[in-house]
């Protein structure tokens, strides 16, 4: 849209020359704003160009833009697909780690649960521990001092 409009604003316009001169000394030639001191003639540079020209080059920038446009479009859509497919990749990857760790668990839940019963199949095949004195040791209340 800028371009376009930068583009007609500078083909509306017409341009402005300044006075110029084509000066010949010792076989060069050089081009300057003041008239020449020996031989020269005054410059006048060719005019723009014709209104079919500009319309040419009108149409042909309306195409390059579309052209331009439909290849960003291409692009964003090819981005936008590019992002689906990660993000369906990534849900998959974190689907995956969570069943390795769901398995890890009940692994993990299994080997505890064997180490369990282990330990109390060894205290059930172990004979009784009977204690012989079953009485408490009784401890002496002491006495009060007497006061004096």
């Amino acid at each position: 849209m800028r371009i376009g409009i930068i583009l007609i604003f500078f083909l509306l316009i017409s341009p402005a020359y300044a006075e110029m001169y084509k000066c010949t000394e010792n076989g060069q030639i050089s081009y300057q704003d003041k008239p020449c001191k020996t031989s020269g003639t005054e410059f006048t540079p060719s005019k723009d160009i014709s209104a079919e020209q500009q319309q040419s080059a009108a149409n042909k920038l309306e195409s390059d833009l579309a052209i331009r446009n439909e290849q960003k479009r291409l692009a964003k859509k090819a981005r936008d697909k590019e992002r689906v497919i990660q993000a369906q990749e990534d849900a998959a990857n974190a689907a995956y780690k969570k069943a390795q760790a769901i398995e890890e668990q009940a692994r993990q839940t299994a080997r505890q649960a064997e180490a369990l019963e282990k330990s109390n199949d060894y205290y059930q095949n172990t004979r009784p521990y009977y204690v012989i004195n079953p009485k408490p040791i009784a401890k002496p209340i002491p006495t009060p001092f007497p006061r004096k």
